[in-house]
């Protein structure tokens, strides 16, 4: 990597700049257009710097002065400057990185020149500028914007209307201000990291693969025993089994390959059966669809139960997606019908898929807590 710092000038106004420059050649540029408050030195530019330059693109990042240059003048002025540059040179990929003022400048870039292939990450626009809502809704560029859940610009129409947009990924940081920063160090690293990683994604795919996934509920039966016959079970509770193994069989992985020198064996017999998994967050709901298959079985399950000398229990398979967990509590029903079996335990299992719950997505009228992180 090579850096160099020098400046641009336009209209007798002189910016700052500092360039890295990748050792060998690429055709991919990221320019970083900065807040005057949250300058090119914050945190959230300095990694998305290296994460830009790890990903093979040349960065350019501008130092605005505090004085001299007029907000409303800025845009065309620091357009001026990059216009100039990119005509001396040969890159095929922009993307473009701003925070606050510098979105007003990556608008007036996208509204006034021809970059239709351009990218752009939007840390807190400035959507209540018309110029910068008018480029975000009406430019095709692909975007990925943060606002800060406890902000102001939240509250903005313009962020509703951008939610709607197919072409813009739109992420809420969880407690963030308008800085997209919290009063907790903690936070502010892990909604930093959760930041960076979706610009990462966005580079290499230029989406954000969001978790559209539901949380899935099983509940299954299991009697178990020493040795019992599996066909007078089925035939007794006029149910067929979804799984049955039985005393003493090898048990055969699901890839169906055994290893000589590490065989299984059942060490019960047992008849299990299940309502399969169902998208659903309501657990009421699901045990009462369990309940509706052995609620006049009762009799018959203790009849075989004193009869083989079986054991049995319930277990609920809770698979939870994009943090939606349902409540974990069980009904007068269930408990009762469990006490009539003597069953021995009721069991939960809980599979929790990996989110990321420092960002919210809207897709389609849907929140999301996260995205697959692959």
């Amino acid at each position: 990597m090579r850096s160099h710092k020098g400046y641009m000038e336009a209209q007798g106004v002189t910016v700052p700049f500092t360039m890295s420059i990748i050792i060998g050649s690429t055709k991919k540029l990221a320019i970083l257009l900065p807040d005057r408050e949250y300058t090119s030195q914050g945190p959230l530019f300095w990694y998305a710097n290296q994460v830009y330059f790890g990903e093979g693109f040349d960065t350019l990042q501008f130092h605005y002065p505090t004085k001299d240059i007029e907000e409303q003048d800025l845009p065309m002025i620091v357009n001026e400057m990059i216009v100039s540059f990119l005509q001396k040179q040969d890159y095929d990929s922009i993307h473009f990185i701003s925070m606050g003022m510098g979105s007003t400048i990556v608008a007036y870039l996208l509204t006034h020149q021809l970059y239709p292939n351009a990218h752009a990450v939007w840390f807190s626009p400035y959507i209540h500028d018309p110029n910068v809502l008018e480029a975000l809704l009406n430019r095709p560029n692909r975007g990925l914007i943060f606002l800060g859940e406890m902000g102001d610009l939240i509250e903005e129409e313009g962020a509703q209307l951008i939610d709607e947009k197919d072409h813009l990924i739109v992420a809420h940081v969880a407690g963030g201000n308008d800085l997209l920063e919290e009063e907790s160090p903690e936070f502010n690293i892990h909604n930093m990291g959760s930041m960076i990683q979706a610009i990462q994604q966005f580079i290499k795919k230029e989406e954000i693969e969001l978790i559209e996934e539901k949380t899935k509920i099983q509940v299954y039966f299991r009697l178990y025993g020493d040795d019992f016959p599996l066909d007078e079970v089925t035939e007794k509770l006029g149910l067929e089994p979804t799984k049955t193994e039985k005393k003493g069989e090898e048990i055969i992985p699901p890839n169906g390959r055994v290893n000589p020198h590490f065989r299984r064996y059942y060490p019960d017999t047992c008849w299990e059966f299940d309502i399969g998994y169902e998208e659903s967050i309501d657990l009421d709901e699901q045990l009462d669809k369990f309940m509706r298959s052995f609620r006049s079985k009762t009799f018959l399950i203790n009849e075989l139960r004193e009869k083989y000398d079986l054991k049995s229990f319930i277990q609920v398979v809770l698979q939870v997606e994009n943090g939606e967990s349902p409540a974990l509590r069980l009904n007068k029903k269930i408990i009762r019908f469990a006490h009539q079996i003597q069953t021995e335990f009721i069991d939960f299992d809980m599979y929790v898929m990996p989110y990321d719950e420092n960002l919210r997505f809207e897709s389609d009228g849907v929140n999301f807590k996260g995205r697959n992180m692959d």
